[in-house]
């Protein structure tokens, strides 16, 4: 049997912490800047159909070159994790929309989850080269 030490104790607790405080959060790519980000972030919002109280939004990363060509990330975050299961479910409907179809929004994931993510869109890319009269998507577990 193993002992439980108070760094583990710690490290569960950081961890659950962590995912309770991202559980809230969404991020938003492909957002142009603008001088409001607040008054853009709920311009995405009403195109979904949705008016949700808004906590908090920044761009996040570095400002730089790239960020000419390509904005930075926008990471808001909402007042429940309803409202962040809503925007998620319904971000399909931006594709729809000329102003909007190139911004895409996804939780806010962890280091390791986007690693896991990023592989897993791999896996398919490669499974839907392989057989490509299938239909391939990523469904939950």
């Amino acid at each position: 049997m193993e002992q439980i030490t108070a760094q583990d104790v710690k490290e569960a607790v950081k961890c659950v912490t962590e995912d309770n405080k991202r559980s809230r959060n969404i991020m938003i790519f492909g957002l142009e800047k603008k001088e409001d980000l607040k008054t853009s972030v709920m311009g995405v919002f009403m195109q979904l159909g949705e008016d949700p109280c808004i906590e908090n939004c920044e761009r996040i990363g570095r400002q730089g070159p790239s960020s000419e060509r390509w904005p930075q990330p926008v990471k808001v975050t909402l007042s429940t994790t309803y409202s962040v299961e809503t925007m998620l479910r319904r971000s399909y409907r931006l594709r729809g929309n000329s102003a909007y179809k190139s911004v895409f929004i996804s939780p806010d994931r962890s280091e390791e989850e986007r690693k896991a993510h990023r592989e897993l869109v791999l896996t398919l890319k490669q499974k839907i080269k392989g057989e490509p009269e299938l239909y391939h998507y990523i469904g939950k577990e």
